[in-house]
């Protein structure tokens, strides 16, 4: 039977945060990534954080830390994605979620799941943008990824449509509000005050 691996993917330069690692930012009291870990843990069987930096860090949080294989350092979020299905089986399904995303929804993988019986690959969509570092794929559908990376075509966008990938919408906008920019996460930090 084929099992739910979760990827967060915690790996990028930080570039508009200043370069600081935005999974490890303080975000009500811990890191963000605690959050997110917090929502999508719940949701599948087994989840992993892949991460270039501060690995130390993101080990604190006991689960499998995976950096890029080094051929693919510097390919951005498809060579987090490709050195994780190293780890897996082909029957296994993948659910990616970005680490700057601590407000995903509590069924995003069911909802996820029930759209693929349609298509190899699925990604949600809200109101006003596509949110594709959020997919779920199987990961024998996935395999191509490495070609993909050979050839330098490193777009998510790109890489879901050559896989026919389709569109899930979800009606809460801010399911996928995620942080970008040092004022996201005060932002953030009013929106989850409100909820507790």
């Amino acid at each position: 039977m084929s099992k739910v691996i979760g990827i967060i993917l915690a790996g990028g330069e930080g570039r508009r945060m200043v370069y600081r690692n935005k999974g490890l930012m303080p975000l009500a009291g811990k890191a963000m990534i605690a959050h997110v870990i917090a929502r999508i843990l719940p949701q599948v069987d087994a989840l992993y954080i892949s991460a270039n930096e501060d690995l130390e860090q993101y080990a604190i949080f006991q689960l499998p830390v995976i950096q890029d294989m080094p051929q693919w350092r510097g390919k951005g979020p498809l060579a987090g994605v490709a050195s994780v299905l190293k780890e897996l089986s082909d029957d296994d399904v993948i659910q990616v979620v970005s680490c700057d995303g601590p407000m995903i929804p509590d069924n995003l993988v069911a909802l996820l799941s029930a759209a693929r019986k349609d298509a190899k690959m699925v990604y949600p969509t809200t109101k006003d943008r596509e949110h594709y570092l959020y997919f779920q794929g199987k990961v024998g559908d996935l395999r191509e990824i490495e070609s993909i990376l050979v050839a330098n075509d490193l777009r998510m966008r790109t890489f879901l449509a050559k896989l026919g990938a389709k569109a899930v919408y979800f009606e809460d906008e801010m399911a996928f509000l995620n942080c970008n920019h040092p004022e996201d996460i005060q932002r953030l930090e009013e929106i989850i005050d409100e909820e507790l």
